[in-house]
């Protein structure tokens, strides 16, 4: 629901969920957080080491920015997907959905058959 502050909501969410309440959506987002910091530094990382295949020393700070830059990008174009599955599977916890998503994996297959493969990008 809608509460006017951040107390009566906890109080409000607590009242009706308990302590779980507070946790809801909590899987879907570490699904989302991990696998995107992981990707970002493992993406770095090669660029790093063909940067000092290809160069013979290591990268500047110039360049490591620029590498910074293009695996942050890279993996945010991966990731989006992933973060709209999340915020499909918290949001339908507050709202009464008659078909609700049983998972990551349903809730994937049904967006990209229902709504196709650009939703994931809106």
């Amino acid at each position: 629901g809608n509460y006017p502050n951040l107390v009566k909501a906890s109080q409000g969410l607590y009242q009706s969920q308990g302590i779980a309440g507070f946790y809801a959506g909590w899987w879907p987002g570490l699904a989302g957080k991990i696998p995107s910091y992981a990707l970002t530094w493992t993406m770095f990382q090669q660029l790093k080491d063909a940067h000092r295949r290809a160069v013979k020393r290591d990268p500047n700070d110039i360049e490591n920015s620029i590498m910074g830059c293009i695996s942050s990008a890279t993996c945010v174009c991966i990731m989006i997907p992933v973060d709209t599955i999340k915020t499909r599977l918290v949001t339908q916890a507050s709202m009464a959905v008659a078909d609700p998503y049983k998972g990551i994996l349903d809730c994937a297959v049904r967006v990209y058959r229902e709504e196709g493969m650009k939703t994931f990008y809106r």
